[in-house]
This record gives C-alpha cells, sequence and structure tokens, in this order.
C-alpha cells in the first residue's frame, strides 16, 4: 500500500540528516496506522503467551494484532493451532472470548461451526457445501519454543506455512518449565510508538523498578524482560492510533514464586506519566529503527 505523506516526509528528513519534526498525524491518522498494520504489526515475530496458557486440550485464547485477530488453540498436546479468527462466510469472529475451554468453534453471525483444527463442520444454511474438507480456516506459522508461544503473522496458509528461525538470545532456558505468577493487562490512551520507546527504555517497571538484566525483543510488539531469576514477558496491543493495550505475563524461577516483584509500576506509570509519555519526543533512533520498517525495500536499503 501506498505510505501516507505524513510517514514519506518523515523518511525524508531522516534520509536528508534534517532535524525531525514528525506531523501529528503519525500519532493520530487511521492511514497512519493501517500502514503499520502491513508493514509492521503483521511481520514476525510475536510471542502472545506463555505455553502454560495451553495446558488443557481444548484450551484457546484469542490475541489481537491491530484490527487483526489470531485463536491459538490446543486441540491435543502436540497438536497446538494458530487460526485466523474469521469465518470463511462472512468474516464474523469465530471467538469472541478472550480465553477458554472448548471443543469447537462456532460463529454466531451464521453458525458456522469449526473443528480445533480449523476445518468447516457444520456450515449451516449452506446444505449445498458438501465438500467440506476444501474449507479451513486459514493457519499461521507458530512454533513453541523456551515456553514462548510465537506467531509469524505474515505467514498464513490452509496449511500452517513452515516457521522460520527466531533469535530467542539471553531468554532463560527453562522459561518452558516455569508458572506463571501473575497475568495483567493495562490500558492506556497512548500511541503505541512513544509507549513502546518508553518500556524499552525502562523495562525495570515490569519488575516494579527492581532493574532490569536484559531485554530480548521478539518482532515488534513483544519482548522479554530478564531480571536475575525473574522474567516477563510484555505484549503491546495497538487498538487504534491513541489506545494500546499491555499484557505483562510474570514468570519467576522455580521455587521463587512467592518473592515475585507485586508492585504494580506499570499502572502506576501510565496512571501518573501517560500524558507525559505520550507527549515525549521520540529519539532519532527510534524514527530510524520506524523507518527501516516503512520504508519501501529500496529506499529502506538506501
Amino acid at each position: 500500500m501506498e505510505l501516507p505523506d505524513c510517514v514519506l516526509e518523515l523518511g525524508d528528513q531522516l534520509q536528508k540528516g534534517d532535524a525531525i519534526a514528525p506531523d501529528p498525524d503519525l500519532f493520530e491518522a487511521y492511514e497512519v496506522f493501517s500502514a503499520e498494520v502491513s508493514n509492521i504489526f503483521v511481520k514476525p515475530w510475536l510471542a502472545v503467551d506463555h505455553a502454560s496458557r495451553l495446558a488443557v486440550d481444548g484450551d484457546y485464547f484469542r490475541a489481537d494484532v491491530g484490527p487483526r485477530s489470531v485463536v491459538i488453540v490446543r486441540e491435543s498436546e502436540d497438536q497446538i493451532h494458530a487460526l485466523r479468527n474469521a469465518c470463511l462466510h462472512a468474516g464474523y469472529r469465530v471467538c469472541e472470548e478472550e480465553s477458554g475451554r472448548t471443543n469447537r468453534l462456532f460463529c454466531q453471525y451464521h453458525a458456522w461451526y469449526y473443528a480445533l483444527d480449523g476445518r468447516l463442520t457444520e456450515p449451516n444454511l449452506r446444505p449445498d457445501i458438501k465438500d467440506r474438507s476444501r474449507y479451513r480456516l486459514p493457519r499461521y506459522a507458530m512454533k513453541i519454543d523456551r515456553g514462548l508461544i510465537l506467531i509469524d503473522p505474515s505467514a498464513v496458509a490452509p496449511e500452517p506455512p513452515p516457521a522460520g528461525p527466531v533469535d530467542l538470545g539471553a531468554i532463560p532456558a527453562d522459561l518452558g518449565e516455569r508458572k506463571v505468577s501473575r497475568r495483567q493487562r493495562h490500558k492506556a490512551t497512548v500511541n503505541w510508538k512513544p509507549l513502546r520507546q518508553h518500556l524499552l527504555n525502562a523495562p525495570e517497571l515490569v519488575f516494579g523498578g527492581g532493574g532490569c538484566e536484559t531485554v530480548v525483543e521478539l518482532g515488534a510488539l513483544s519482548f522479554v524482560a530478564v531480571n536475575d531469576d525473574e522474567a516477563a514477558l510484555v505484549r503491546m496491543i495497538p487498538r487504534y492510533p491513541g489506545q494500546t493495550e499491555l499484557d505483562v505475563v510474570h514468570l519467576p524461577a522455580p521455587g521463587r514464586e512467592g518473592q515475585a516483584s507485586s508492585t504494580d509500576n506499570i499502572a502506576e506509570m501510565l496512571r501518573e506519566e501517560g500524558d507525559d509519555i505520550a507527549d515525549a519526543p521520540l529519539s532519532r533512533d527510534f524514527y530510524d529503527w520506524y523507518w527501516s520498517k516503512m520504508a519501501p525495500p529500496a529506499e529502506a536499503a538506501d
């Protein structure tokens, strides 16, 4: 898609070495947000949760990426699927709940039923559909590594595309054996860009401000922070240009669950500093990163 003028103007300023003077539309316009969905949000990788979220057959949860939605469901221990959360008939969601347990997926709009692997089983009101094997919810490339459920929102097909490599860096090797001590969702009336910069500049907030040893970024919208024996998965969920949600999953080392930080500094930060974060200027490094994702390939290479 063609980039909005304010994004092209930003790229021009960066390439000329000029001072950065972003147009307010960069943070407020829906056309910019739409371009970010295509160029940033749906690119690999995205860590959506910890594998313990899918402990029993039939467990599922929904992960939204901008206006798009994915349902991750466990059919069996070795069969976990990341499905496009949109009915094949009219595009209505087959999974409205945030999470739960079921033996099939159901679209309320026209009562189409799907098996947990996305196969159409009962196309109510369409008895003419005889060969249902041709109808399947598209599946995303995904993998589970070190306990992290990772999806590639850019790769989707009737059969799940092969999952490419992902660099997990310093993420603890035992993360898959850990138990979730807390899972929180925060809502912020802030554009995702200044919020992302703020969190990566102060990742210790997820540990109550007690320090942070390292951060491993997983795509543009998720990262794992590590401090001593505690780890936390942070996932950003941009809803609209001026609204962003955060999921934080705390994963202390085995035997130290009771010692995990309990201070909710992110909620306090958003409550007390939300306006300041929204108004804070973004660094040139951030804009360089942003333009590398948004720019047409030839310009990004320059």
